[in-house]
């Protein structure tokens, strides 16, 4: 995954890393080795991380490297089809040259992400209003 690509994409995917785990920006610099402010400008889309970042971003969540790129080309699938885009005209060229055994197994790993942030969210969701009721209490 070369040092390239939408800096919103890779926000959301640097964001998407964290919330698989329900970690604050703290947690994953402590475990990731890059410093809380740099993640900040990543996931605020000011600065784009390097693939050395990625890998050691992806390696602190547990998630494989060769799963980074298919997940930042679901996210920016996603965020085309919210923007009303119209996703047959997209270049799937994320997968150009895969065996169709590989490429199920992507979009299987891909689907398996989605649903684990989206579990992880609702948790990281839940555990926020049970804070915020009981300092209201």
């Amino acid at each position: 995954m070369a040092k390239r690509g939408n800096p919103e994409d890779l926000a959301a995917t640097v964001a998407l890393l964290r919330a698989m785990r329900g970690w604050s920006k703290k947690q994953l610099a402590e475990a990731s080795g890059v410093d809380r402010s740099q993640l900040s400008r990543y996931e605020l889309s000011k600065e784009v991380p390097s693939d050395r970042t990625l890998q050691r971003l992806a390696a602190a969540v547990g998630l494989p490297w060769r799963l980074l790129e298919p997940t930042t080309a679901f996210i920016r699938r996603l965020r085309e089809a919210m923007a009303g885009e119209d996703s047959s005209e997209i270049d799937s060229g994320d997968f150009t040259g895969l065996p169709p055994e590989t490429k199920q197994a992507l979009l299987e790993a891909i689907d398996r992400v989605a649903v684990q942030a989206h579990t992880e969210l609702k948790l990281h969701a839940g555990r926020r209003s049970a804070k915020a009721n009981g300092a209201s209490h």
